[in-house]
This record gives structure tokens, sequence and C-alpha cells, in this order.
């Protein structure tokens, strides 16, 4: 769906469309933004597949996100057992992208936001130090 609206003598170019995993696509002037459902059935906006994404703020029912990194970091030193992911894959908050261990203890690495897997740079079985990067999202 295409729509024209003005609003204080400026034009916007609306367009409405789902995406294959049955998200919200809204294009505002050629910039994607994006609403998906989460655990409650709110409305959760997302920034062009935002990233990596935190700060969020409640406002009418819609929770709003800010893209901080495009990257997934280890949190700490260990060997990465296994990768739960794959390129080209895209990410929603809780989604495991990996097991880390570290102190004889298996730690799940959880992605915190939205964001579509550009890079993996690490193997299973490879040593990593906190803060290596692990993922980088497009």
């Amino acid at each position: 769906m295409q729509t024209t609206i003005k609003i204080d003598n400026k034009v916007y170019r609306i367009e409405i469309s789902e995406t294959e995993d049955d998200s919200l696509k809204v294009k505002v002037n050629d910039k994607d933004f994006f609403f998906t459902k989460n655990e409650l059935g709110k409305s959760r906006f997302t920034d062009s597949y935002a990233k990596n994404l935190n700060g969020e703020t409640k406002g009418n029912g819609i929770i709003v996100r800010e893209r901080i990194d495009k990257e997934i970091k280890s949190p700490l030193a260990g060997t990465i057992s296994s990768i739960a992911v794959k390129i080209g894959e895209t990410l929603k908050p809780g989604k495991k992208v990996a097991t880390l261990i570290a102190m004889k203890m298996e730690n799940e690495i959880i992605s915190e936001g939205y964001g579509k897997i550009k890079e993996i740079k690490v193997k299973e079985n490879q040593s990593v130090n906190s803060g290596d990067t692990l993922i980088i999202l497009e």
C-alpha cells in the first residue's frame, strides 16, 4: 500500500508492506522502519532491522529502540563451543547466537536486539577474549 501525506507543508511518501518474517515494513521518504509483535502482542519498532538495539522508550503502546552497535562481542574470555546462527539470518531479541565455555561453564550469548547477520568472525572451538567481535550485523 502506498500513499502520500502532507504535514506542515512537508510531503511524506509512505509505503507499507509485510516482510518474510511477518514484520510490518513502513517506508517513509525512502527510509525503512520495521514493526514486529513482542510476546505481549504490542507493536515493537525497529530501525532497518535495527542492527543491535537497546534503550527502549515506551509511549502509546509502542516500544522504540535505538541502534547502538553493528557487532555482537564476547562478554568474557573463553572458547566458542557452538554457533547457533548463519550468515543472512535475521536476529530478534532473545535469540541464542553462540555458546561460550568459560571457567568450565557454558554461557549462552543472546541477541539483545534485531539485526541481519553479515559475517560470523569466529568458529567452533576458537578461543576468544572479552570484547572480541563474534558477529557483524548489517
